[in-house]
């Protein structure tokens, strides 16, 4: 099967592998039929029982512009295919197996979804709904030509096109993050806009060559190109960068170090970089010890959130360092150590004098350490509600019993919280056991959509939830 990588991005199958000759050969504006790869000519030899059974099986339904479009042989495999999968479950085929993607009259309700599963792996997909913040959903139409950009798909980008889906200046800078100069140059000559996003998308993505080319074609560019550039290690960049003028600021300085570009965070500095104390705070998030101690011997301030960083990513021994060399540290150092559960930071911290608080039993609740905070209550750490509150959160029915046993307070954000997220056996557990609630705990429910929650606040009286009934 074809491995174009421009066509398919980083999937694999059929459904990735063929996609550009099968968009390609179906269009009507492509006299010229495309000449099949000699990988997939003879796949088509193998028998129609085994490309039903095992191969199409791995594809899915929903792919006749990469499958069933590729030639004759394939669209009839690919019916027979589709149909075997909706007499097994008829909701499993949601669009028609035949719908020509060319065919300006086939726009089935389905479209977005169809596009998208024939575009992308499930990486792909994974990160763009991550991007998106929306793991639910197919991407909104208007993003759905950004996601195409991203994989580089000429052909698919075409067809969406001609169904209507808009460009914006999200789809340039796609293109460029991920190295696609034809896909930018044509979108550029197709009328999509761009910003300064274009520029520091190639650049955080080591593009120079399209860094090159979007300025040579008017590209705006502006402090975050050399910042993204710096964050990644791409040294050649933010040296051609300045060297055409390009701005930068404390960015630059800071994605260096907490990237542990110590090379570029040099180089930036003797050629005049700002720097603050977010570049010794950056530098302790990544653990990079080293760069910190040349950035304090040469004059960079820093102050607590050098400290609180190093302990919230469990860099023990770079936290040690700046507190002997007078780093200052408050509670938020016990905090963020507690927030990921690093235990062994926290009591060296307390034993060295750290100070701390509420938040450090609280923040290690959320995030389910109960070990934590249990040894900081042993040596009389002081917590509130909101250590109920954040177990609750994430359904951390454990924590939230053994700090009730041990007499900790609670408040009526216990059971909003619990109800937020959808963690019904929490809820219960606490209404059970005498936790206040309020319209809030029905409300939250309510707007994060948690049927099953809703129903058994229903059931159960909870404020509020008579004014919804029936709704």
């Amino acid at each position: 099967m074809s491995s174009d990588s421009n066509a398919t991005g980083s999937g694999t199958g059929i459904g990735a592998g063929a996609a550009a000759p099968a968009v390609n050969s179906s269009s009507p504006n492509n006299s010229k039929k495309q000449k099949m790869s000699p990988p997939l000519e003879s796949l088509l030899g193998v028998d129609g029982e085994l490309w039903i059974g095992q191969i199409l099986s791995c594809v899915g339904v929903g792919q006749y512009a990469f499958v069933g479009a590729v030639n004759k042989k394939m669209n009839q495999l690919y019916k027979e295919y589709c149909k075997i999968e909706l007499e097994k479950n008829p909701r499993k085929v949601k669009i028609n197996p035949e719908e020509d993607p060319d065919d300006d009259n086939c726009r089935s309700a389905e479209s977005t979804n169809t596009l998208y599963s024939e575009t992308f792996s499930n990486q792909q997909r994974t990160e763009f709904w991550h991007k998106d913040n929306s793991t639910n959903k197919r991407p909104a139409r208007a993003h759905v030509c950004t996601a195409i950009a991203t994989v580089g798909n000429l052909a698919v980008i075409q067809w969406a096109r001609r169904q209507g889906f808009p460009l914006n200046e999200q789809t340039c800078a796609g293109a460029a993050k991920n190295g696609h100069l034809k896909m930018l140059q044509w979108l550029r000559e197709n009328g999509c806009p761009w910003n300064t996003e274009t520029c520091s998308n190639a650049a955080e993505g080591g593009h120079l060559e399209i860094l090159k080319w979007a300025r040579e074609n008017g590209c705006p560019w502006n402090r975050s190109t050399c910042a993204h550039a710096a964050r990644n290690g791409h040294w050649e960049i933010v040296k051609w960068g300045r060297e055409n003028g390009c701005p930068w600021d404390e960015e630059t300085c800071r994605f260096a170090a907490e990237n542990g570009h110590f090379e570029i965070l040099k180089w930036a500095r003797a050629n005049g970089c700002p720097w603050n104390k977010w570049t010794c705070a950056g530098a302790a998030e990544g653990g990079h010890l080293e760069a910190l101690q040349w950035m304090h011997e040469n004059g960079c301030p820093w102050d607590v959130w050098t400290c609180a960083f190093a302990a919230q990513n469990g860099h023990l021994e770079l936290l040690k360092w700046a507190h002997e060399n007078g780093c200052p540290w408050d509670e938020q150092t016990c905090t963020h150590a507690a927030l990921d559960g690093h235990l062994k930071v926290v009591k060296w911290a307390h034993d060295n004098g750290c100070p701390w608080d509420e938040q450090t039993c609280a923040h290690a609740a959320l995030n389910g350490h109960l070990e934590l905070i249990k040894w900081a209550r042993e040596n009389d750490c002081q917590w509130d509600e909101e250590t109920c509150s954040n177990a609750a959160l994430n359904g951390h029915l454990e924590i939230l019993k053994w700090a009730r046993e041990d007499e900790c307070p609670w408040n009526r954000w216990t059971c909003a919280f619990a109800a937020r997220n959808g963690h019904l056996e929490t809820l219960k557990w606490a209404h059970l056991n005498g936790c206040p609630w309020d319209e809030d705990t029905y409300r939250v429910a309510s707007v994060n959509d948690q049927r099953e929650v809703i129903q058994w606040l229903r059931d159960n009286g909870c404020p509020g939830s008579h004014h919804n009934e029936g709704h």
